[in-house]
């Protein structure tokens, strides 16, 4: 795991980011969600700060507990989500998730602006071209 003490997350991190308004129906995101291919959506305010996120986890159990699908996601994401900034190490941003067992993390710049997301998989992708 050495080599992911070297990679910034910015360098492996996703840029197609999912965002969503705070109002936008849990049925929305959902579909936005799969229409991206994406396994999180970030709920940012106005001026794209991170307000939360919502996973294709959340809407397992969402579905479990038969939810509203018409709900609001504000009122089912994960607020003030654990983030991380796009100049730390990777290796950083591995210990974060699983320390707190996520698989998604918002990267944020330094004014806290939403720039991308890092996923389980962007790490085990760069974990292939090391190994």
């Amino acid at each position: 795991m050495g080599g992911l003490t070297s990679v910034k997350v910015s360098d492996i991190m996703s840029k197609n980011i999912l965002l969503v308004s705070p109002n936008s129906s849990l049925k929305e995101v959902a579909e936005m969600m799969m229409e991206r291919n994406v396994g999180s959506a970030v709920v940012v305010d106005e001026s794209r700060k991170c307000l939360g996120i919502i996973t294709e986890r959340d809407f397992l159990k969402l579905f479990k507990d038969g939810v509203d699908p018409l709900k609001p996601v504000k009122e089912y994401m994960r607020v003030n989500p654990i983030r991380i900034t796009e100049d730390k190490s990777v290796n950083e941003a591995r210990n974060i998730m699983i320390t707190h067992k996520i698989r998604h993390l918002p990267v944020v710049d330094n004014n806290n602006n939403i720039v991308g997301i890092l996923s389980v998989r962007d790490i085990f992708e760069r974990i292939e071209t090391i190994i």
